[in-house]
């Protein structure tokens, strides 16, 4: 009786349940082919907005080079201009305590 027992339980695992299991299987199989090409599409999204900002990035540091370029030159103009406005005034300075003398 037991193996009688047994055989009915081999063969309702055999006949119901493994072909349930293989179902499930593949099944499982499919879902987890289907979630790695979304992941795979997500990824190349990411990695095509990373692209993106990097070129930004890098015309922002190219922006921000020229502006400090230009700051420097008119901070350098501003200083020549200075520099000669006050040798001009030292020359007259100097005329007048000469006249004066």
């Amino acid at each position: 009786m037991s193996d009688n027992i047994l055989q009915t339980l081999q063969h309702l695992v055999q006949d119901v349940i493994a072909p349930d299991v293989r179902e499930l299987k593949v099944r499982l199989n499919s879902l987890e082919k289907q979630i790695e090409v979304r992941f795979n599409a997500v990824d190349q999204r990411f990695d095509s907005v990373d692209q993106r900002f990097g070129s930004f990035e890098q015309k922002i540091d190219a922006r921000f080079d020229a502006l400090m370029s230009a700051i420097t030159e008119s901070r350098a103009q501003t200083e020549l201009s200075n520099v000669r406005l006050i040798a001009a005034l030292s020359e007259r300075v100097a005329v007048l305590e000469a006249q004066r003398h």
